[in-house]
């Protein structure tokens, strides 16, 4: 419920009460007489309008308390208290507090449901490489915690087990509400093939996940080429084809998640099977801001959100030059800067060599693909490498990354400046609902 709403409803609620007490010359009111809530600890605030003394009795339900206990009014300002609930770690419960005041008292019944803590679907993330120590987790997803829970875990692995050592533990670092126990995986596996560690809590098994354990990679790269450009490929809409993953309500595999990243993917067009394309954007509002035409649309991109290509690649090393060929498009509000980063792990990430530092409208920053003119209009329904005014290549080193034997090498197109294509002195920051295009991205490794 909006806050406005229930403010009209309490304000009904004890305008109603006000008439009804004013006969006998009273004013007392409550906002509620019946709460339902779920297990988990609450802090619940409540209005009482009252024109004299009021105290709270809860000494029916030792799992609530009331702060203040008591208090007063001028029968025409609101007032307000708190419920306090404890954790639920059993059935389902109920409870009644009483507000009372010269001889009236009114009940606040307060239902808690039953205990709901539970685990999750157990993963694992991460590698392990023969004859490497591993750096893999084990991801154990937890609800409706209280926080106190304290819990022996223990496993089960079988497989290609030589060298991982996972003993028993107690673990007691429990979130409130819901959370995640994340435990690594210790030690150097010896023999390549298929890991499954089983885990036990408390006696009861609630979960296994199967990892596989890499064999010698010899020191071939391994990777590119892939690329995305469903204009080359002739593909008008993408949309419901086994190139789109999750993208849209129509795709092969849908979701229901708006927020881009992880859940909504685009397979490439040709190239390494494995990669995808995802996004960056806490500004998206729904599921129609993502299209094709047939580039890849996003409706919503600002400043530092972004364009991610995850690519599964083998014997990546600093020294790796990799080509990176591609052009933006959108609309003439839209992001109109963006720079070209890499990374191992998505956390440090390093600037592509051949940025030009842009300086737009008084704003600076690092642009490796600017949306030209041409670009915000009919252009933008169009990609030709040999014509495309946006079109760039970039040849680079991998300068600075952690090496990646086996793992994801990640691409970036960052909005690196909050400017818009086609803006003006006097307007020329990002409008919040318009449309960026990806019109095209290949990446391919240079050989020596």
């Amino acid at each position: 419920m909006s806050t406005y709403l229930k403010y009209m409803v309490i304000c009904t609620f004890l305008a109603v009460s006000l008439v009804s007490c004013k006969e006998d010359g009273t004013v007392f009111s409550r906002e509620n007489d019946v709460i339902s809530i779920d297990c988990t600890e609450q802090t619940i605030e409540q209005t009482i309008l009252c024109d004299g003394e009021w105290v709270a009795d809860c000494s029916e339900a030792e799992w609530i308390t009331v702060s203040p206990e008591r208090g007063s009014g001028n029968g025409r300002d609101y007032g307000t208290f708190t419920l306090n609930v404890e954790y639920n770690s059993g059935a389902a419960r109920q409870g009644t507090v009483y507000l009372m005041s010269r001889g009236t008292s009114l009940p606040v019944k307060v239902m808690q449901g039953e205990c709901e803590f539970a685990y999750g679907a157990v993963s694992i993330e991460g590698y392990l490489l023969q004859g490497t120590e591993s750096d893999a987790e084990i991801h154990i997803p937890y609800s409706c915690a209280s926080g106190k829970e304290s819990v022996e875990i223990s496993f089960t692995m079988s497989g290609s087990s030589e060298g991982i050592s996972m003993p028993d533990m107690t673990f007691s670092s429990f979130e409130k509400g819901d959370g995640e126990i994340v435990i690594p995986v210790t030690g150097t596996p010896e023999t390549a093939g298929d890991l499954t560690i089983g885990i036990v809590i408390d006696g009861v098994p609630i979960g296994s996940c199967t990892i596989e354990v890499i064999g010698d990679t010899g020191d071939t790269v391994e990777g590119l080429p892939v690329g995305w450009n469903f204009y080359a490929a002739g593909i008008k809409t993408p949309r419901g084809t086994e190139y789109d993953y999750s993208w849209s309500l129509d795709a092969v595999n849908p979701t229901d998640e708006i927020l881009p990243y992880d859940e909504h993917r685009v397979l490439p067009t040709y190239g390494n099977e494995e990669a995808y394309l995802t996004a960056y954007s806490p500004n998206i509002t729904s599921l129609g801001n993502y299209t094709f035409n047939p580039s890849i649309q996003i409706r919503g991109m600002l400043k530092d959100d972004y364009y991610l290509f995850v690519i599964p690649v083998k014997n990546f090393s600093a020294a790796t030059e990799i080509s990176v060929e591609a052009s933006m498009g959108a609309a003439g509000s839209a992001a109109g800067y963006f720079a070209l980063e890499y990374s191992s792990d998505q956390e440090k990430w390093h600037l592509a060599e051949g940025a030009v530092t842009m300086n737009v409208f008084g704003e600076s920053g690092p642009v490796h693909y600017n949306v030209l003119k041409e670009n915000t209009s009919e252009e933008r329904k169009t990609y030709d490498k040999e014509t495309d005014k946006g079109y760039r290549k970039y040849t680079f080193p991998l300068t600075g990354m952690e090496d990646i034997r086996v793992g994801n090498l990640y691409l970036r197109l960052r909005v690196s400046l909050d400017k818009r294509a086609n803006g003006s002195e006097s307007t020329n920051t990002i409008a919040d609902n318009a449309w960026v295009d990806l019109k095209g991205f290949e990446v391919s490794l240079v050989e020596e």
